[in-house]
């Protein structure tokens, strides 16, 4: 993904959109068609290479004008009359806004495809451990048992809604940009409309209903499509980063032998893929932030606003580029340990089951009445280091409303999770997706 935003190969990709340009202007008039040719044949034979480069940055330099270096190196490698139509009657913007859509078409796609990889590793997770209990956390403390299928599930199906953000995204991103200085058009004659959509279907892009050299919303979208597919990552990384701390112990990345934590603590086993999930994250975040400031543009054209996308787009989509590979390798290789889940569950003492022991009482004697008398006797458990069960065995008022059998029963670790296999199922069943090797 990298080649796509390398120096070279964007100004190849405005040396194409330029022949494109010049070839439909030919079609229309505008330009002599020799200069077409010549056009065409630059972006054919031109090398974009250290000297190109050089001569394009002293260029930049000389004119501080963005494009005209660029089109100045170009001139002195065409034919005489290319280099004088070169461009004729469009700005800066029309040709790097074009490139920039016609890049992220092909973003897009990658992104679509390597989400529904880790959705595919995502329905495995879930599957295989539908049934599988684990300590369920609010305010990071346990709280009722869930399945760790549940846990995936969840992340499966968010990370499914950005699959559908994708792919929804598409007709608004693939738009070109033709618009000349102001956006209207003027300087490409009566014609200027068909020429326009001729243009951009050229280049496999859709024509704007106007011009939107300062609606800069689409690319906001994507920028904010991007925060949220590694907001997800980060979520999930961050889970694994807790939960495999040694006193919890219940997931853990796959480790490599001669992997090394630490240069001076030689034992550490790090959740490296995980850390660096946040860290991209955080990128694309504080970029989404940048282009969200981009959409106040003054008048016409704001170049405090646009040029700003120059270096957020490419940085932000490397980023999530990076964050959902090493994503997907995080859940190929996740190590879940079902006995330390157990083991957890059984070191509350029990205290995980008390809203379950709570709702029992309550046909009895009221929900609220349930509650104040369950949070004592927990309240004593917890103070006594004694298991609940037992602190309910022990309770005399209890004992009144409760038989033991009863109680005993609401100890059911299988009856305590709830409706969690029953939403896998529906998650599971709810996501169509190829095969993984499609």
């Amino acid at each position: 993904m990298r080649a796509l935003f390398a120096e070279q190969n964007k100004i190849k990709g405005w040396l194409e959109i330029m022949s494109v340009l010049a070839a439909v202007q030919a079609d229309y008039g505008l330009i002599p068609v020799e200069a077409a040719r010549e056009i065409e044949a630059g972006h054919e034979h031109i090398e974009i290479d250290e000297a190109f480069l050089r001569e394009a940055g002293e260029g930049f330099a000389k004119t501080n004008h963005s494009l005209l270096g660029i089109i100045n190196a170009l001139k002195a490698r065409l034919g005489p009359l290319g280099g004088e139509w070169l461009c004729y009657g469009v700005t800066v913007q029309d040709i790097t806004d074009t490139q920039t859509m016609r890049t992220l078409i092909l973003v897009r796609q990658l992104f679509i495809k390597e989400i529904g990889e880790i959705e595919h590793c995502l329905l495995d997770l879930a599957d295989r451990h539908r049934d599988t209990p684990m300590c369920g956390r609010t305010h990071g403390q346990p709280g009722l048992p869930i399945t760790f299928g549940f846990k995936a599930a969840c992340w499966l199906d968010e990370l499914d809604r950005h699959h559908r953000r994708l792919i929804e995204l598409g007709p608004r991103l693939g738009v070109g940009q033709l618009a000349g200085g102001v956006g209207s058009l003027s300087s490409l004659g009566p014609a200027a409309l068909a020429l326009q959509q001729a243009f951009l279907q050229h280049l496999g892009l859709q024509s704007p209903t106007i011009s939107w050299t300062s609606s800069r919303d689409r690319l906001a979208e994507w920028l904010n499509t991007l925060a949220l597919i590694t907001a997800t990552g980060d979520r999930i990384g961050q889970e694994i980063v807790q939960l495999q701390r040694p006193e919890i112990g219940e997931l853990s990345e796959g480790f490599t032998e001669g992997a090394v934590g630490s240069i001076t603590m030689p034992q550490k086993r790090n959740p490296e893929i995980s850390e660096h999930l946040g860290t991209l994250s955080r990128v694309v975040r504080h970029h989404a932030a940048h282009m969200a400031e981009n959409l106040v543009h003054s008048h016409e054209r704001d170049g405090r606003a646009w040029k700003g996308e120059w270096t957020i787009i490419p940085d932000a989509t490397l980023a999530a580029g990076k964050a959902l590979d090493l994503l997907k390798t995080l859940l190929i290789e996740l190590d879940v340990h079902e006995q330390r889940m157990l083991a957890n569950i059984d070191a509350s003492r029990g205290l995980i089951y008390s809203e379950q022991v709570m709702l029992a009482l309550a046909k009895k004697i009221g929900k609220q009445s349930a509650h104040r008398a369950i949070y004592e006797i927990a309240m004593h458990a917890y103070e006594q280091g004694l298991h609940l069960q037992q602190a309910l065995h022990n309770d005399q008022a209890i004992a009144g409303l409760l038989t033991g059998a009863e109680i005993d029963a609401l100890f059911d670790l299988g009856s305590c999770t709830g409706h969690c296999a029953e939403m896998v199922e529906r998650v599971v069943n709810s996501i169509r997706l190829p095969g993984p090797s499609s």
